[in-house]
């Protein structure tokens, strides 16, 4: 654990300017050397009424998950924020305005609520907000400001924050921010200048390179630019439409267009008919739009059409939770479609990766002519850190499409059986190399044919082909010493961060554990997960579903029953109830 490890809550109401609260001090503690790891929640619906909640861990070291207690709370309204105090550590810092609007009653109070060992720091937020700007609204700047004077945060890093938010807007809207802040910052100074000894410094941190902040959707979102992107459509959906919203400002720069689509079928029609005509296009969508998807991304498979669909997860079934997060769309992602319709999985675990496989996603759906599904979820999605900025690899920006030969001009044969079961591809048009696509089980040439041995002919090509692709997708990373070991965790998406620092934990007092994580969900590398999970007595599967969905996939490997822990809260996986199920079974 690393020597700063601060978890900051801002908590507000709807219209709080909470979320944009958390997004300055996020940038400012990025520019103030700091590891930073955030979350928002905020309410479903689209008008926005209720609890708005930013979540941000920040350390001297690398932030791989959200921690389960917070050190301080801004709170920027009482009867939300008292939701906040059973997670708050036994000695957190509060803020709280102290001459609210609206009268607050004693017992309403959030200062009548906390524990004896808190610290409440009553500040007049929007009082001072109003003084200096001539409106309440800029409170939230006013509470970032003496967060920032009693926890010694630099003033300047703030500063730089506030001004590449709102310098757009105009001198006067920076002008009048910038001295909210410095109102909270003085006054907390001047008020509390006896008592900030008594609570810890953070200052500031040297930097390891310039950092860069981003969450999932901006880092796929980025990857599929780097990687040729040419054509997007959507449909907006919860918690996919971010990507949507930053492909339609920057994809028009690269001379690419954006397509809002009249629905998902729509945009998974739209994608193929890109690729088939040699463009790189993709979509996005969550669990009800995929479901709608499944019958075209069977079509992909049987007619060898590349496709990048993400799916960002969300709380299910059917519409179920769209701004809380789940992993329970694996069975949909790995066999969601009639007939055996395999296609490549792939699931980042962080905001790197997301970057990465998103990019990597394009050059695999070419050449192995077959969707590719990138699986992340609504934390994932909606996480932010700031990472050394991601750069493409030269396998992603390539041409992943394997041409005819020359000499088979003239007697072309699209779906021609291979020993790696990959045909070569020729785009429409191209003298030569006619050739018939269909939805129908057809011969190499593809005219329809319906016989029994040519079906199971063409079955096995293709399941060939998406077995093969192994030799291009991650690896399994095990996190073990060496030797045999009494636990064995695997983790996918996610849930690895939780699952990596509760085994760290368990390692560190030392219990005989280790953990291996799982980025290609389909096909998988039986051989290596199968050779961790030889080495363990037992295997725990931590999931964000009710029906362990990996466990169901690939537990067999283990020959024995694996142990499983799944959680359908609606919230991230927590670290330390991983570590209490790891000391239980290891205990």
């Amino acid at each position: 654990m690393s020597a700063v490890d601060v978890t900051i809550e801002i908590c507000g109401m709807s219209g709080d300017g909470t979320i944009a609260a958390g997004g300055l001090l996020n940038g400012a503690l990025s520019a103030a050397g700091f590891s930073v790891l955030a979350f928002d929640s905020y309410p479903a619906e689209i008008r926005g009424f209720g609890r708005c909640v930013t979540r941000t861990r920040a350390g001297e070291s690398e932030m791989m998950a959200l921690a389960d207690k917070t050190s301080i709370l801004i709170s920027l309204d009482d009867e939300q924020s008292r939701s906040r105090i059973p997670f708050l550590r036994d000695d957190a810092v509060v803020l709280f305005d102290n001459r609210p609007v609206v009268y607050v009653g004693e017992g309403q109070s959030i200062a009548a609520h906390l524990e004896p060992k808190m610290n409440p720091f009553g500040i007049p937020f929007g009082d001072l907000a109003a003084e200096v700007s001539g409106a309440r609204r800029g409170r939230n700047l006013t509470a970032l400001g003496a967060l920032a004077a009693l926890f010694g945060l630099p003033g300047n890093a703030f500063h730089g924050a506030v001004k590449r938010k709102f310098q757009p807007k105009g001198e006067r809207v920076l002008d009048a921010n910038l001295k909210c802040f410095d109102a909270g910052y003085q006054y907390c100074r001047d008020t509390f200048k006896d008592r900030l000894e008594r609570i810890s410094r953070l200052g500031s941190r040297d930097k390891t390179g310039e950092r860069e902040l981003l969450s999932g959707n901006a880092a796929i979102s980025l990857g599929a630019l780097d990687a040729g992107l040419r054509l997007y459509f959507g449909y907006p959906i919860t918690p996919a439409t971010p990507i949507m919203e930053y492909l339609a400002k920057e994809l028009p720069k690269k001379g690419g267009a954006v397509m809002q689509m009249e629905d998902e079928i729509a945009s998974i029609g739209g994608v193929l008919g890109s690729f088939y005509a040699g463009k790189r296009a993709m979509t996005a969508t969550s669990g009800p739009g995929f479901a709608l998807m499944t019958e075209l991304i069977a079509h992909a498979t049987v007619a060898e059409i590349p496709a990048v669909i993400v799916d960002a997860q969300r709380g299910g079934p059917a519409t179920g939770l769209p701004t809380k997060t789940e992993q329970s769309d694996l069975h949909a992602a790995v066999f969601g479609g009639p007939g055996d319709s395999a296609r490549i999985v792939l699931a980042p675990t962080n905001v790197s990766e997301c970057y990465y496989y998103t990019a990597r996603s394009f050059g695999l759906a070419e050449k192995y002519q077959t969707p590719v599904i990138v699986l992340t979820d609504f934390f994932l999605d909606n996480r932010v850190e700031n990472i050394l900025p991601p750069k493409n690899r030269p396998e992603d920006i390539e041409n992943g499409n394997v041409y005819p030969d020359p000499s088979k001009h003239g007697v072309y044969r699209r779906f021609e059986d291979t020993k790696t079961g990959i045909s070569p591809r020729s785009i429409p048009g191209t003298e030569g190399f006619i050739f018939r696509t269909t939805g129908l089980e057809h011969t190499e040439e593809g005219f329809p044919d319906y016989s029994s041995a040519n079906h199971m002919k063409m079955t096995e090509k293709r399941h060939r082909k998406i077995e093969g692709a192994l030799t291009d997708l991650p690896e399994p990373v095990e996190f073990s010493p060496e030797g045999n070991l009494d636990l064995g965790v695997v983790t996918w998406g996610s849930t690895f961060g939780a699952a990596l620092e509760a085994v760290q934990r368990a390692q560190g007092e030392g219990l005989k554990v280790g953990a291996m994580k799982i980025s290609s969900i389909y096909p998988y590398h039986s051989d290596s997960i199968r050779s961790f999970m030889m080495r363990c007595n037992d295997i725990l599967f931590p999931e964000l579903n009710y029906e362990g969905q990996l466990a169901n996939l690939i537990g067999h490997l283990f020959n024995k029953e694996v142990l499983r822990f799944n959680r359908v809260t609606g919230l991230p996986m927590s670290a330390t109830d991983i570590y209490v199920r790891i000391r239980a079974i290891v205990e």
